[in-house]
């Protein structure tokens, strides 16, 4: 079985092997040649910065059958676009520049070129006579499969030293925790909710084991944090994320390892009351770890305090925060018994959020629905996670949509045509998420969103 891993890992390797170097960005092509990039020569401050392309597309590229669109920057559009053979040099495709003018905040000029009929497989970039060229895509089957045996790797590869060390992160102390925390959370909701994405031959130690490898990786963490649950000194906030991950991974495996579960749920235990004599927690932690303890346990000590704080989330104004937002799925998601009218109070409030979202990726010119397109990694992956919650309740063509967009603007469909998830070894990117084990989960989640409905 991890021959499937190492064939997709080669082809795409050897596919990708001529998409490293740039097109012209901004010089017009004359010779028939793809020049390299140029730079321009700031006086000022004596330093040469990259030309950026004006052309912004996938980096990585396109599946023949999904949507292709490019997007033109500036106010003196182009009315036509072509697409040349990287190799060749030869026109293949000739299309129309749709300009859509400026965006709501009237700051960027966008237009959109559409090339979703042209299938062909192949490396490619687009050019035009005002914009010169940009940076060389591919169209290929399977490139999201790639990128998330890729994430999947990547994960593996954060693993510390020692059977129970913990995933390398950024952050020190508890700090270093709650990120493990979130990166677990997120990792055990995308296996509970696209569980035929996962597999068990990703090609990590434990591959053929008979469980899926994701959760191999959760059980790697899970040792740790059980160690960070039974030390003493944590503060409460702390303790809460810990509760509510560690019992959210003993309900996804207590039929299958029923003795590890039990270590799971006693360590939740013990960090749940470190959290609930805190009284500076926050009551959206507290909420997220009753909700998770509630529907491993069933216990009633659990319900009213997640029915409490959750039914206060859905009357406030402005969004949910994500404890509150995950823990209003888990409430709902329960077995045992829940409050109807608070479950279709939590739900219409995250469907109200996942309108304003899809509102907000019409009228961005880059299409997606962060309120800083230019920034924010973080905040573009977590409003990303959320759509794909959504759509996975409820299927919508509207929400499918959004998460591509996002996911394009990530590898480089954004004003800077920055690609920020490296796709093949030896890339040099900026705010690469690949080495970030927080931003590695929330891509996961997206990818296997995206594999679920091809």
């Amino acid at each position: 079985m991890k021959k499937r891993f190492l064939i997709w890992v080669c082809i795409i390797s050897v596919l990708l092997s001529g998409c490293g170097a740039a097109g012209t960005g901004n010089e017009t092509q004359t010779d028939g040649q793809m020049p390299d990039m140029k730079e321009e020569e700031d006086g000022a401050s004596g330093e040469v910065p990259s030309a950026v392309p004006w052309i912004c597309v996938n980096r990585m590229g396109y599946e023949p059958d999904q949507e292709k669109l490019a997007i033109f920057r500036g106010e003196s559009l182009p009315d036509t676009f072509v697409i040349r053979d990287a190799e060749t040099r030869q026109i293949v495709y000739t299309g129309v520049v749709e300009n859509k003018g400026n965006d709501s905040a009237g700051t960027e000029y966008t237009g959109y070129g559409d090339f979703s009929e042209y299938r062909i497989p192949g490396n490619y970039y687009i050019q035009t006579d005002l914009y010169g060229e940009s940076y060389p895509f591919l169209i290929h089957d399977h490139l999201e499969y790639s990128l998330f045996l890729r994430a999947c790797g990547r994960l593996h590869a954060m693993r510390g030293r020692g059977s129970s060390a913990g995933w390398e992160l950024a952050g020190t102390g508890e700090d270093k925790v709650t990120d493990a925390c979130r990166s677990m959370y997120r990792l055990l909701l995308s296996y509970e909710m696209f569980p035929e994405v996962y597999t068990d031959d990703t090609g990590i130690p434990e591959s053929g084991n008979e469980t899926a490898d994701i959760l191999d990786e959760c059980r790697y963490e899970a040792r740790w944090l059980i160690g960070q649950a039974q030390a003493e000194g944590s503060s409460g906030r702390t303790c809460a994320y810990l509760a509510a991950t560690l019992a959210k991974y003993a309900y996804q495996i207590r039929g299958t390892e029923t003795e590890f579960a039990g270590e799971c749920l006693q360590a939740a235990e013990t960090a749940w009351k470190c959290a609930e004599k805190d009284l500076f927690v926050s009551d959206d932690l507290i909420a997220l770890a009753a909700a998770e303890l509630y529907r491993l346990t069933g216990s009633g000590q659990y319900l009213g305090l997640a029915e409490e704080y959750l039914g206060n989330s859905t009357e406030k104004a402005g969004r949910l925060s994500d404890a509150e937002f995950f823990g209003s799925i888990t409430y709902m998601n329960t077995r045992n018994d829940v409050d109807i009218e608070l479950c279709n109070a939590m739900m219409q409030k995250i469907m109200e959020e996942a309108e304003e979202m899809a509102q907000k990726s019409k009228e961005s010119g880059f299409l997606v629905c962060s309120e800083d397109e230019i920034g924010l990694l973080g905040s573009i992956l977590e409003q990303t996670v959320r759509i794909c919650v959504v759509n996975h309740i409820i299927t919508n063509h509207e929400y499918s949509t959004v998460i591509e967009n996002q996911l394009h603007y990530l590898m480089g469909r954004n004003p800077d045509s920055i690609c920020h998830v490296s796709w093949q070894d030896g890339q040099e990117q900026t705010g690469d998420v690949m080495e970030n084990v927080v931003q590695i989960s929330s891509l996961l989640f997206i990818l296997s969103e995206r594999l679920s409905n091809p």
